[in-house]
């Protein structure tokens, strides 16, 4: 009898922890409407880099919301760039966190014409068109990036919400901005990862920190998604889920099928890739031109950007 309420006692106070919040719980119906490039509508191939104005201004011009990344500057500038450093992106041994703003805007993104933009210029392009997944990078001083970022974003009309793996970064919004959507990020982190002692990486990949944070979705890795906390956070509770990152269309199937907000990158999803009657490096192909004249009127240059 002592071990069944045990057990009871036990199953009870993890369906506490793992949680979403629960009142004032957001409609995603709008949210749901979209599908979501990852770090905008990108190809090498074509000439258009992740996280660049061009691959977001592709990304509204076809109707897809998109996922960035944000991170501070050394001069506190809200910039969008997913690595801590520039040696992927720019092939240069640069800390993002270390360099100001003017400093970074020396650098071509995977030899590009296009530069690491700020926040306020991918709002600006967007407009509120489509809706934005807006990842809040810990690399520095998170508090700081959450301050800065939401500046930037109180006078922003458009539809948007936040997430990070941080769960700091997703407490801070649950304290300060409660009315802005936020989301744990997860994936199947092991000890050893991101400083995480093997106890620490099991809590957080069995959303167990969300006691904390109480966030209004999940966005776990794809490939990791059959995680009996997330399962049962969707079944119990009814968990919002997003996936990342979806590169196939029977991934995307099955996210779409369970109702997920899908993330995805390197294809277009079956129905736009059907309307469209292209695929991918075709349709950025053919809108790159016009997207970049948006971009780049006649006098403006390109490299360089006002801040």
């Amino acid at each position: 009898m002592i071990a069944l309420v045990l057990l009871v006692l036990c199953l009870g106070i993890w369906l506490w922890a793992i949680a979403p919040q629960r009142r004032g719980r957001p409609d995603f119906t709008e949210l749901r409407k979209y599908d979501y490039a990852h770090r905008g509508l990108h190809r090498k191939e074509n000439g258009v880099p992740e996280n660049s104005l061009l691959a977001f201004r592709l990304a509204a011009d076809c109707g897809f919301g998109m996922e960035l990344d944000l991170q501070l500057t050394k001069d506190h500038r809200v910039v969008v760039h997913h690595d801590a450093t520039l040696a992927r992106s720019c092939g240069a041994q640069v800390v993002v966190s270390r360099a100001t703003y003017e400093e970074l805007k020396q650098y071509p993104l995977f030899d590009t014409e296009e530069r690491i933009p700020l926040l306020s210029q991918v709002l600006e392009q967007v407009g509120g068109k489509v809706p934005l997944i807006l990842e809040l990078k810990s690399y520095g001083n998170a508090e700081k990036l959450c301050v800065l970022a939401m500046k930037e974003l109180e006078n922003y009309d458009g539809p948007y919400c936040v997430e990070s793996f941080d769960p700091q970064v997703v407490k801070w919004f649950r304290e300060h901005c409660p009315q802005v959507i936020r989301g744990q990020l997860m994936r199947r982190l092991k000890g050893g990862e991101k400083g995480l002692s093997a106890p620490e990486a099991f809590f957080a990949r069995n959303l167990m920190t969300n006691f904390l944070t109480r966030p209004h979705f999940e966005a776990y890795e794809f490939h990791a998604r059959h995680n009996l906390s997330l399962r049962a956070a969707r079944r119990v509770w009814g968990m919002q889920e997003a996936s990342w990152t979806l590169r196939g269309q029977e991934d995307y199937a099955k996210a779409k099928a369970e109702g997920c907000l899908c993330i995805f990158e390197g294809f277009l999803p079956a129905k736009v890739e059907e309307e469209q009657k292209s695929s991918l490096e075709e349709l950025l192909g053919a809108r790159k031109a016009a997207a970049l004249s948006k971009l780049y009127p006649a006098g403006r240059e390109k490299n360089h950007i006002p801040g």
